[in-house]
């Protein structure tokens, strides 16, 4: 399920990442900078998948889907090394 997010707020990759921690956004670049680009935060959802589909089909250009800074940080059972 995603929201669009009300006034748009100008932001950079980080910012945007720190005000949605367990959200998933979807962010309009306003250039192809990749360390820490600055844009416009459009949706806020739940599902990576879901919001990527949303910027293919609306087209948004320079579109990125970001993750919140909770999301990065969880392991899946699929990230789980066991050294032995």
């Amino acid at each position: 399920m995603y929201r669009k997010i009300e006034n748009s707020p100008r932001m950079t990759r980080n910012q945007v990442s720190e005000e949605y921690p367990d959200k998933y956004i979807l962010m309009q670049r306003d250039n192809r900078d990749t360390f820490d680009p600055t844009g416009i935060a459009l949706y806020v959802g739940d599902d990576y998948d879901e919001l990527f589909s949303l910027q293919v089909d609306l087209p948004v250009r320079l579109g990125v889907v970001i993750e919140g800074i909770n999301i990065s940080g969880r392991l899946t059972l699929g990230d789980l090394v066991v050294n032995g």
